[in-house]
């Protein structure tokens, strides 16, 4: 039984008033099912209105059989899968997480003409921006979807101005650094340097924009500007802004030496390095002042933490012992709800992955897995994450804010991948966060045709009672100086050996091994008694405070707090 609305029948197309609050084309099925029994209904509907008059599309539309759909689309799916890297984990949440949130970003795809454009998702955000569109780019360098990423270049250099700006929103000075970023990860793990001779042009004009914006700002650094959204709404020296130059000028002089422009290496590199003095002396006086704190704002108190958080991931701009790094870690963890952090008193679904990476790049382990179950326990049933929306221990509805939101995918790919392998520096990093419920005596973790900035590698780690043995592949183009296994902070090691039996120093929980070592032997017990952490108990803790929460607001009837104002 079809209606096109509640009062009227739908027969064929006709019009009917039709105000806003009016459902249009309800569909309702009654159904009289007795005890255990079931029926399928199978829904057919096009992505997009087909005419009337498109009788041969109606016709494909109507035969459509819903299996042959299913393994068509799982089959497609799948082989795209496959082309990147692979990641198998004991628990299944993670990696079904991992692998969806891949797909949402390639959904979110669209070929116009000769554009690739990556859009955000195909609902409310079905549109590109430069901050969103460059992790998206990061998540495929990191999977190795390396073709993606070059198809999608092209339309990131629609975004620059005549005077070198690459901005795509106004006042958002951070897709400068972003813009530049993208450029240069690709070529990292692509080595591709026709593409670097090619861009390479606009790169030079970007870096002379930035050149003269700095002249021309009393503090010499990113001019202020107003964002409109993230941090500020007010106009301010933003600091993720400036974040972002320093990130995007590393790059820069990456490229500048895949060019072979050794001038230009020599003026990008100077550029850094006046930049980084000035900046983080302005940084270390406010810091000195508010607890060793990185505000978003370099000369306007407030605002919302978003860019400042960006001082170790996706560069490292200070050193991991620098005080500001911790002290602004310990800031903003006042700000988390229910394991997220928060963003004007709602719940922000994706703000809080930068301190999560640089958890892992400072050893904090145990809180990076904490956060990734965090992370785990507000997905839908789909795997999907959102952007902001719910207030804390309320409703967990996000509004209109629809899932899946792309940035969400694309930081929750790049954490899982970085987890379990990582650049830093001259160094790869292995197992940097792990779960104590993936090292289970009989657990195996494999990684293989991962992509890095070194080359290609994958491993095998099988854990027994008495510790794990690490097997490696590597297919270096350019070796690491060290390969860094980090050893679980649920354990003490007793000992480590490679292949031949050559003992390794264990230092701070982790080894030191050489780019050629294939096999790792480690000894180790498991503290007693072992910490409870899984995606299962997260579940559990989550349900009970949530319970919790509600109680209270049943015996006492207080109201849910109401978002903050920023200014």
């Amino acid at each position: 039984m079809l209606w096109l609305t509640e009062a009227a029948r739908y027969s064929k197309p006709q019009q009917a008033q039709v105000l806003p609050e009016t459902p249009v084309l309800v569909a309702r099925y009654e159904l009289h099912l007795q005890p255990g029994s079931a029926q399928t209904l199978f829904f057919k509907m096009p992505v997009r209105p087909i005419s009337i008059d498109n009788t041969a599309e109606i016709k494909e539309l109507e035969s459509a059989d819903f299996n042959t759909a299913f393994n068509h689309t799982e089959s497609l799916w799948g082989r795209k899968l496959r082309r990147g890297i692979q990641i198998s984990l004991p628990e299944k949440k993670v990696t079904n997480t991992f692998k969806a949130n891949l797909i949402y970003d390639m959904m979110a795809r669209e070929h116009v003409g000769d554009n690739y454009i990556q859009t955000v998702n195909d609902l409310q955000y079905h549109a590109f921006w430069l901050r969103d569109g460059s992790h998206i780019m990061n998540a495929y360098d990191d999977t190795g979807h390396l073709n993606l990423v070059r198809q999608s270049l092209p339309f990131f250099m629609r975004f620059q101005k005549p005077d070198g700006l690459f901005i795509s929103q106004s006042g958002q000075y951070n897709g400068w650094g972003q813009a530049l970023w993208t450029f240069g990860r690709y070529y990292q793990f692509s080595h591709d340097r026709a593409y670097v001779r090619s861009v390479f042009p606009a790169v030079l004009r970007a870096v002379h924009w930035l050149e003269h914006a700095r002249e021309g700002d009393p503090l010499q650094i990113m001019p202020a500007r107003n964002p409109h959204d993230d941090e500020f709404h007010v106009t301010a020296h933003v600091t993720g802004h400036n974040f972002w130059a320093l990130i995007g000028l590393k790059e820069a002089i990456v490229l500048a030496k895949a060019a072979a422009t050794e001038a230009d290496v020599q003026e990008f590199q100077q550029d850094y390095d006046s930049y980084h003095q000035v900046l983080f002396r302005l940084l270390d006086k406010i810091g000195a002042k508010d607890g060793d704190y990185i505000p978003p704002g370099i000369d306007i108190a407030g605002g919302q933490d978003w860019g400042n958080l960006n001082v170790l991931y996706p560069e490292m701009l200070v050193s991991p012992n620098n005080p500001l790094v911790t002290g602004t870690l310990r800031h903003v963890r006042k700000e988390y709800a229910e394991g997220l952090m928060t963003y004007a008193g709602l719940l922000h679904d994706y703000i809080g992955f930068k301190n999560t990476e640089t958890e892992l790049i400072i050893e904090e382990q145990q809180q990076a897995i904490k956060d990734l179950y965090a992370e785990l326990v507000h997905t839908e049933s789909t795997h999907a994450g959102w952007e902001v929306g719910p207030l804390p221990w309320a409703t967990r509805d996000f509004t209109n804010d629809l899932a899946p939101h792309g940035w969400f995918a694309a930081d929750y790919v790049a954490l899982l991948r970085n987890m379990l392998v990582r650049e830093q520096g001259h160094n790869l990093h292995l197992l940097s966060a792990l779960s104590l419920d993936w090292t289970k005596p009989g657990d195996t973790i494999k990684v293989s045709n991962a992509p890095t900035e070194f080359g290609r590698m994958g491993m095998e780690c099988k854990f027994t009672r008495s510790g794990v043995r690490i097997d490696l592949e590597t297919d270096f183009q350019q070796k690491p100086v060290h390969i860094v296994v980090h050893l679980p902070w649920f354990v003490t090691v007793k000992g480590a050996t490679i292949v031949d039996g050559e003992p390794v120093e264990v230092r701070r929980q982790s080894i030191s091994i050489a780019p050629s070592s294939k096999d790792v032997n480690v000894v180790w017990t498991v503290h007693s008694p072992a910490p409870v952490l899984s995606y299962r108990s997260a579940v559990k803790t989550f349900e009970r405070e949530y319970g919790a929460h509600y109680q209270t607001f049943l015996w006492d009837g207080s109201p849910v707090r109401k978002p903050i104002k920023m200014y």
